[in-house]
């Protein structure tokens, strides 16, 4: 009711690395999203205008601040989450050019159900041009897609696993390969 009566609030809130202390904020609500089964609020704070993306089910409270003025977003919001995969927008980031590879095991899968919009499925000449440059990576797939990299764009790509590899951009890759390194560094101190 907020984004539509354009109504501002005080929303208590309690972050995701801290659930057990509540934050206030006076924001101006724009949209509700979804991604991955669960539903988020994108705002303004009041304080900066800084964009904000909260899960609702971290929202505690909400409370109406009548006596505030609110204020439209500049610009068009849906157009800005585009570029991206899931809900964390970084503003200062640009949108990459990212070619990955995935296995005839999840080919398909990926070819019915796109990571995102903009994926692209190279066959013909372009496939040929990869299959030359990556001669390790028989059958499977070669893909695309442009976003700008964030936090669910990564764990979607890394859901994969072994059956997609980032072929391109180099520092997107060898970001993947420091979290591999970083998980499998984690599994050599549990016991076997």
């Amino acid at each position: 009711a907020a984004i539509s009566h354009k109504q501002v609030i005080e929303i208590a809130y309690h972050t995701f690395d801290d659930i057990n202390s509540q934050r206030l904020v006076i924001v101006h609500p724009y949209l509700l999203k979804e991604y991955n089964r669960r539903w988020f609020l994108i705002a303004s704070a009041e304080q900066d205008g800084k964009l904000l993306t909260l899960a609702l089910d971290r929202i505690e409270i909400i409370t109406p601040q009548p006596a505030h003025v609110y204020h439209d977003f500049e610009g068009d919001l849906l157009e800005r989450y585009e570029d991206i995969v899931g809900v964390t927008l970084y503003e200062d980031k640009p949108v990459e050019h990212i070619v990955f590879w995935v296995s005839d095991t999840s080919m398909h899968y990926v070819m019915t159900k796109p990571i995102h919009e903009s994926q692209r499925h190279y066959t013909k000449e372009r496939e040929q041009e990869f299959r030359s440059n990556y001669t390790m990576l028989e059958n499977g797939a070669f893909f695309s897609v442009d976003c700008i990299i964030n936090y669910e764009l990564i764990r979607e790509l890394m859901s994969f696993g072994k059956d997609l590899l980032v072929l391109t951009p180099a520092s997107f890759k060898n970001k993947i390969i420091d979290k591999i390194s970083n998980c499998l560094s984690w599994y050599y101190w549990v016991p076997k």
